[in-house]
């Protein structure tokens, strides 16, 4: 067993013992902690128990909360069982062993339980079309990535099997746990405004102590990010300053449990400092874009604007539930559960990605940033679950300049091949970004940006359809109607459109807070926030551009066009 050394906010969580917890952390912060920590105190607090854990599809659970929650409890001495000859504490989706102890509450079927040989059972539900996020009656509910959960559904399907055995381990029972029928929400940062009913469980900070705890959270980012160029630049007394600043907002913000007995946190990469270094957070600010590090690792809170260019409803535009279960179901069968390369996820892992269809790719060559949006249509809509025609806008791929921009087009197309090295029909329809026409890397190389990109991607096997949209740019205004009549639905002349939430953070982040503005009776996009150096490249137009110039090149002529929009034939 390895020494376990807990930073500030995983203390917080173990010595409050509350019944019921929300945390939403960045990573950075040992949140890979909080899942594993759960299902160690159920294991030793209530033996026979049933623990739910629920994602948005089982292919969520086995590639991004298990690998992680597995990795913690073996440090903690678990091992997976294997037979008589190697014996271990725990299966996984298979009828446990005779000398495994059964839970209290029957169990059926084995294929989505993990079993420990004290009896207890971790019972993985998922939420999509194929799947129950039902089962037995429960002691104990966690959400890993719980923005991406459907919370109607799951207060309707998962929450009221959390009940019973109250004689064993709850008011009934002679030595109580404190913790029986409670809950554990985990999650990043939300970023859309169907997942802020996360964020309301915070609510009781300002109702019971007059604490605005999510704008002085942001505050604290702000400063903790002027922090990395005081680091840099080895100024001592800005750092210092800085420094005992956010300590004194951060005593502002201590966390407490409510009356209700709910304990709600905050925590980024600067509350592990002890565990990651400040070189972590450094190399992590240079390495990713500005907007990935603020959310994935400073975890600030976003926010999106009212009068918006595009409006997009996340119950309708937006699906988390396109994962390739089977696939990810039999591969993990075929690895035996190996975590390390579950987490290693290509294409094979995504439903939404028909690899015997080509791919739609439209660049956004820019001087803060360039990017990859990848698209396809389909005949299945995972929103609805119906069998029909629709564009979905699939993945996104982003890249800062380094010394040279010949490199970073070189990485830039280099991981969409790398992600995309399963695909079997290696065609490309390439939407042309007309600025890359004109745009040279560099003096030295007389191929534009386009050019360069395309030769890449002919260079690691795949066949391009270069697509080139009427004029330079999409006209504005034009591109706003037709985004409205395709956002709007109902009307069979304009295709639905879909983008995955999972895939597609910062296109979704971006489009909804792109500003829409009126100029001469005709409406425009507010694209001030590009010449901005306040504000974030990534946060700008440019991903919500990039899906523009597709979708106004295929469909573009509908808004002048009595015709009704033909679905593909596949």
């Amino acid at each position: 067993m390895e020494l376990i050394q807990l930073n500030k906010v995983q203390q917080v969580s173990v010595i409050q013992s509350a019944k019921n917890k929300v945390d939403v952390w960045g990573r950075g912060t040992g949140k890979s902690f909080l899942v594993g920590w759960d299902v160690n105190m159920i294991n030793r607090t209530m033996p026979r128990a049933i623990s739910a854990v629920t994602g948005q599809t089982y292919g969520q659970l086995l590639t991004r909360t298990l690998p992680s929650t597995f990795k913690f409890l073996e440090s903690l001495g678990y091992k997976r069982h294997s037979d008589k000859n190697d014996p271990g504490n725990y299966v996984i989706g298979v009828k446990p062993p005779p000398h495994f102890i059964t839970p209290l509450e029957k169990i059926m079927r084995y294929d989505n339980v993990i079993s420990f040989s004290n009896g207890n059972a971790l019972l993985m539900l998922s939420q999509d079309r194929t799947g129950s996020a039902r089962g037995p009656n429960v002691d104990y509910e966690i959400l890993d990535e719980a923005l991406t959960i459907d919370k109607e559904r799951y207060d309707q399907e998962t929450s009221p099997t959390n009940r019973g055995n109250e004689e064993i381990w709850g008011s009934r029972s002679r030595s109580p746990v404190p913790w029986h029928h409670g809950f554990h929400y985990v999650s990043s940062m939300p970023f859309s405004s169907s997942q802020k009913w996360l964020l309301n469980y915070a609510d009781y900070y300002e109702s019971e102590a007059g604490i605005p705890i999510l704008n002085i959270w942001n505050r604290i980012v702000k400063l903790q990010l002027e922090l990395i160029p005081a680091a840099k630049e080895k100024n001592s007394k800005l750092f210092r300053e800085v420094w005992n600043e956010t300590i004194r907002l951060k005593k502002q913000i201590l966390p407490f449990v409510s009356k209700d007995g709910l304990l709600f946190t905050l925590a980024n990469a600067f509350d592990n400092l002890e565990n990651v270094g400040l070189g972590y957070i450094i190399r992590e600010h240079d390495k990713q874009t500005l907007l990935t590090f603020l959310i994935e690792i400073m975890n600030m809170v976003p926010d999106k604007i009212e009068d918006c260019y595009y409006s997009i409803d996340d119950h309708k535009h937006v699906y988390y539930n396109s994962t390739n279960d089977k696939f990810i179901r039999d591969y993990a069968a075929d690895t035996s559960f190996d975590f390390s390369k579950l987490e290693s996820q290509d294409s094979r892992f995504d439903m939404d990605c028909n690899t015997n269809l080509p791919l739609d790719i439209v660049p956004d060559w820019g001087a803060k940033i360039c990017l990859l949006s990848v698209g396809q249509e389909g005949t299945w809509d995972f929103i609805t679950g119906e069998r029909i025609p629709v564009d979905n806008i699939i993945n996104e791929f982003h890249v800062k300049p380094g010394e040279t921009n010949t490199v970073m087009i070189n990485e830039l197309i280099d991981n969409f091949c790398r992600y995309y090295q399963h695909h079997i029909k290696k065609e490309i329809n390439y939407y042309r970004d007309r600025y890359g026409d004109s745009r040279q890397p560099n003096a030295k190389n007389s191929k534009s940006y386009n050019e360069q990109a395309i030769d890449r991607l002919m260079k690691n096997g795949w066949a391009v359809n270069s697509i080139v949209h009427r004029g330079m740019e999409p006209p504005q205004h034009e591109k706003y109607l037709l985004w409205m009549n395709i956002l709007k639905g109902g009307d069979p002349k304009y295709p639905a459109v879909r983008f995955n939430g999972m895939k597609c953070k910062f296109t979704l982040i971006s489009m909804n807070n792109t500003r829409v503005i009126e100029d001469k009776g005709k409406f425009t996009k507010d694209k001030s926030s590009e010449r901005s150096n306040k504000i974030l490249p990534e946060e700008a137009t440019h991903f919500g551009d990039a899906v523009d110039k597709r979708i106004w090149t295929k469909y573009g002529s509908l808004l002048t066009s009595d015709s009704t929009f033909i679905a593909p034939k596949f």
